[in-house]
C-alpha cells in the first residue's frame, strides 16, 4: 500500500514538473501573449484644426478628442475663436478642420480663403433628418455622442477624398 501511494506521488511529481504547452496556453503567459491593445494608427496623417467654441455643447468633447488624434499620428490644434482660428491656417496650414455644424458658417468663411484645408462638421445628438441634411451639404459627417474610432474612420475618408482632389464639401 505504501509502494502505491509514493508510485501516485512520484506520477503526480513527474507531471507536474513537465513543460507541457497546450493549445493557446503559451499566449497566456506574462509578457508573451498577443497584443491587442494597440491602438488606431492614422491612414494619412493630418495636421487638424479643432473649433470649439466656448459654451458649445463640443468644447469639452475636442479638447479630449485632442490626445485621442495625437495617438493616431495627427497634428490637432484647439482653437476657441475666429481670430485664433485664422492665425493658426496661417501657421500650421491644417489640413482638416473640425467644427461643429452650427458653426460651421463662421468657419467657412476663414477657412474659405485656404484652398488646403477641408471641413468636417460634427452634429451633436443629431435627428435623422438632421443627418441627412448634413449629408447632403457634406460627404461625410462625424457624430457627437460617438466612437472615437468612427470619428478617426472619417477623418480618413475625408483625407482620401482630399488626396484624391476632392473636397468634402458637395458642390451645388
Amino acid at each position: 500500500m505504501k509502494l502505491m501511494a509514493w508510485a501516485i506521488a512520484a506520477g503526480c511529481l513527474a507531471g507536474a514538473v513537465a513543460d507541457v504547452d497546450g493549445c493557446g496556453d503559451k499566449f497566456l503567459r506574462v509578457g508573451r501573449g498577443a497584443r491587442y491593445q494597440r491602438g488606431y494608427v492614422a491612414i494619412r496623417p493630418a495636421c487638424i484644426l479643432l473649433y470649439a467654441r466656448p459654451g458649445s455643447p463640443l468644447a469639452a468633447t475636442m479638447r479630449e478628442l485632442e490626445p485621442t488624434l495625437k495617438r493616431a499620428g495627427h497634428k490637432p490644434t484647439v482653437v476657441e475663436d475666429s481670430r485664433a482660428m485664422a492665425a493658426a491656417m496661417s501657421h500650421d496650414h491644417p489640413n482638416l478642420v473640425l467644427a461643429a455644424l452650427e458653426d460651421m458658417g463662421a468657419v467657412e468663411k476663414v477657412v474659405g480663403a485656404s484652398a488646403r484645408a477641408d471641413v468636417l462638421p460634427v452634429l451633436v445628438h443629431p435627428s435623422a433628418g438632421a443627418r441627412e441634411d448634413a449629408l447632403r451639404e457634406y460627404h461625410h459627417v462625424a457624430e457627437s455622442p460617438g466612437r472615437k474610432q468612427d470619428l478617426l474612420a472619417r477623418i480618413d475618408d475625408v483625407m482620401e477624398r482630399i488626396v484624391k482632389g476632392g473636397t468634402n464639401r458637395r458642390t451645388p
